[in-house]
């Protein structure tokens, strides 16, 4: 088996072996190769869906959870009492954001919210928080679901 390396110049054409390139190849470069596969499917895995629980309608990706005052889940109770384990999200184009923004009981010292709900299906998927030039959604964990899918 040949392997053709083509050149800048197209009458410039090289025949070599696959044993020669494992000869040429160094370990460095073995391991530039293998760290180079390993940041890849670190990286696809950032890109690992985030669905809406009812409709499975993509909400956001891994890669855009965020954290505030620290952290990127939070378990807060609002003022009935109910408790909600949410998830920070710097985007989630699957949410569209409903309301008037109000600081009343706002869980974000400085942020307003509005409520989140699925684009597709209208679930509530938690709160729109804005502050000036900074937002970020905060999600009900509850309410999604990871997409095992590969990208």
């Amino acid at each position: 088996m040949e392997i053709f390396i083509h050149t800048h110049n197209a009458m410039d054409q090289r025949h070599i072996s696959p044993s020669w390139i494992f000869k040429q190849s160094s370990e460095d470069q073995i391991e530039a190769v293998c760290t180079k596969i390993l940041q890849e499917t670190e990286t696809e895995k950032e890109k690992e869906s985030i669905l809406c629980k009812n409709c499975k309608s993509e909400i956001t990706t891994v890669e855009y959870s965020t954290a505030v005052n620290g952290q990127h889940a939070h378990i807060l109770k609002n003022p009935a009492g109910i408790t909600f384990h949410i998830g920070c999200f710097s985007r989630a184009w699957g949410c569209i954001v409903y309301g008037i923004p109000t600081d009343e009981f706002t869980w974000f010292a400085g942020f307003s919210w509005c409520v989140a709900l699925c684009a597709h299906c209208f679930t509530h998927l938690g709160w729109h928080y804005q502050s000036g030039g900074d937002s970020f959604f905060g999600l009900i964990l509850a309410n999604l679901v990871k997409d095992s899918k590969i990208h």
